[in-house]
């Protein structure tokens, strides 16, 4: 049965914490990620409450502010600043642990971003990378550069986190084919395939009418895929 639209501070609690039973990751994860893909839809009245739940299970300040900056890479500018404010200003000392904000030399950023990116698709690296230039010349560049070499590539959070936080923020988007690339991104760096199934589960209760039908649709074909091994 699906989940029922989250209302209130308490329903997402509950969806936070999962099914007594639940096998999938963490409410900690689950947190971040459903607070990365609120932010990108901008439905910002959630945001909030799921970092506060999202410290109540283990989050340190800096993966809720390093999640909060990710949004840059799928929900654009205006989405992070909202998200960031949302947050408000730390009341104590700056936590040390928070990653400053310096971008890396081009040839650094260059270098992370191709590897990151090649982590996320694989074999499909190189027909992805010539799908962006045939869109615009020069763009697959600009996207490792940006994205996968300055954003996705920063420490505090792993790849394999950072990729379950993309599948929520496409699919609360409801963006199907960037959706599919980055659930498999998911499951090419180590998140089981029920994990990514109860992120579009946990997610779908936060969407849209249309978002519902792209994420039925992602798990549908995660699922056959699942009980077809």
């Amino acid at each position: 049965m699906d989940n029922p639209t989250v209302s209130s501070p308490l329903d997402l609690e509950q969806l936070v914490l999962g099914p007594p039973q639940a096998t999938g990751p963490t409410p900690r994860i689950r947190a971040l990620s459903l607070a990365h893909g609120a932010t990108c839809a901008r439905l910002l009245e959630h945001v909030r409450p799921l970092y506060d739940l999202a410290r109540a299970h283990g989050a340190g300040e800096a993966e809720v502010r390093e999640t909060a900056l990710q949004v840059v890479a799928f929900g654009g500018f205006p989405s992070a600043i909202a998200g960031l404010e949302a947050l408000g200003v730390l009341d104590d000392e700056p936590d040390a642990t928070l990653v400053p904000l310096t971008p890396p030399d081009p040839d650094t950023a260059d270098r992370l971003g191709r590897a990151t990116f090649a982590a996320v698709y694989r074999d499909n690296t190189d027909a992805v990378l010539e799908h962006l230039d045939d869109l615009v010349p020069g763009f697959s560049a600009w996207v490792l550069h940006a994205a996968y070499g300055s954003i996705l590539s920063r420490p505090t959070l792993d790849l394999a986190d950072r990729e379950l936080l993309a599948v929520s923020a496409l699919a609360l988007m409801g963006l199907s084919r960037p959706l599919e690339s980055h659930i498999r991104g998911a499951l090419h760096n180590g998140s089981p395939a029920p994990h990514v199934d109860d992120i579009l589960l946990t997610s779908r209760s936060l969407a849209t009418t249309n978002a519902r039908s792209v994420i039925d649709h992602a798990r549908d074909r995660l699922q056959r895929r699942i009980y077809s091994r």
